[in-house]
């Protein structure tokens, strides 16, 4: 896309400017291959465990009633997964020992069936251990919809694992029983941030959003620094296409001539090429070119490209935007879950708030070894946790009841 939309500004300088031809094809393949070294990223492709059947080697290893070709309910394609299931049981998807490190979630579409209602919990394994009781990720199907469920590796206890073994998608027990479908099951990977710049309408649509997203517990010092680094990597950008434009010959008038010029080049009509009689050719000399048409030529290419780099920027931090958003859905959902936790077990106040103290305690240990998206989701999850911590010790905070 970088390269496409470069390709196109030389095109279009050079359609303008007909009678500049220093800009060749070499010199704008060097331009184009430079931005493109700058902007070039590369992002891990999802690893699909289940599109109409098992793909990259996950096998199936189920201990109920279920079926991987089911047409009842389908999200797309053609097939999904029916599982009929009571306590306990669910859904088994095992793969030989893997590296989760590419990976951030495992994400998948799941339907109730006719009547919904059941609680499922998720939970992955390493090697040949069973998981961890205590460690799963829960939900509550609906009715005949299709929800996506995302789940972090982290909140499985597989992130950055060597040998991850498959997962279980199970009914929990005392809940609604009856088939559930499965449908698109894959790990999605890490995302791969692009260096970008802002323009002053985004910077104040952002400005707005600020306090909200900051009384939320969003790091906006990581965006101010990613706006800063984004500034001096297009200054440093458009500083090595000067160099090399001057390296090229631009501005000088021999970069403007052919290898034996002439002493003067006819531009416009006379009387070789019909012109009216006793009209004046226009002569290009050395002279001419080495002004205003060079610069002309400096100007529109750095139109084109600060254009580009402003356009880049606002998608850049639209998407940081975007993901600290999840972040503090996903943190909302791990305290939801956490709360469902102590409710069910209908502990007294010391007892509630020594639970939260303890997750706190695991969280602050997970952040100093985490980045990018995950440290953003357990900042927020902590920001959370610790309000709720300090209304329970003041009694102005009731957990809720959840089925």
């Amino acid at each position: 896309m970088v390269t496409a939309n470069l390709d196109v500004a030389c095109a279009t300088t050079l359609r303008n400017n007909p009678g500049v031809q220093l800009v060749t094809r070499s010199n704008c393949a060097a331009i184009l291959a430079a931005l493109a070294l700058v902007f070039k990223v590369s992002a891990q492709a999802p690893l699909v465990v289940y599109d109409d059947g098992l793909q990259n080697g996950f096998s199936d290893w189920n201990w109920k009633s279920h079926s991987l070709i089911n047409t009842s309910f389908v999200h797309s394609g053609t097939f999904s997964i029916s599982v009929n299931a009571t306590n306990w049981s669910g859904l088994h998807l095992q793969h030989a020992e893997f590296d989760t490190s590419p990976y951030a979630s495992l994400s998948f579409w799941v339907n109730g069936g006719t009547n919904g209602g059941q609680r499922l919990q998720v939970q992955a394994l390493l090697g040949n251990n069973n998981p961890p009781a205590n460690v799963y990720y829960r939900f509550t199907l609906l009715p005949g919809t299709w929800q996506q469920i995302t789940v972090p590796l982290t909140s499985l206890g597989v992130a950055g694992q060597t040998n991850c073994t498959g997962f279980w998608i199970q009914l929990t027990p005392n809940c609604p029983s009856g088939a559930f479908y499965v449908d698109d099951i894959q790990f999605n990977p890490k995302p791969v941030v692009m260096p970008a710049t802002v323009n002053t309408n985004a910077m104040s649509a952002m400005a707005a959003a600020g306090p909200t997203a900051r009384a939320n517990g969003a790091n906006w010092n990581v965006i101010g620094w990613c706006i800063a680094g984004a500034l001096i990597v297009i200054t440093a950008l458009l500083a090595c296409l000067i160099v090399m434009l001057r390296r090229s010959g631009l501005g000088t008038s021999k970069a403007l001539l052919p290898a034996s010029p002439p002493a003067a080049l006819q531009i416009g009509p006379g009387p070789a090429a019909g012109g009216a009689p006793g009209a004046q050719p226009h002569l290009l000399t050395a002279e001419t070119l080495a002004g205003p048409q060079a610069q002309a030529l400096r100007e529109k290419m750095a139109s084109e490209l600060t254009e580009f780099a402003k356009q880049s920027l606002v998608q850049g931090l639209y998407s940081q935007r975007s993901q600290l958003i999840e972040a503090q859905q996903k943190a909302r959902q791990e305290l939801a879950e956490l709360e469902a936790r102590l409710a069910s077990l209908h502990l007294p106040l010391q007892e509630r708030i020594r639970a939260y103290e303890t997750r706190i305690a695991e969280l602050e240990k997970q952040l100093e070894t985490r980045d990018g998206e995950m440290r953003e989701m357990i900042r927020a999850t902590l920001l959370l946790l610790r309000e709720r911590m300090e209304k329970e010790k003041a009694g102005g905070f009731d957990i809720p009841r959840f089925n």
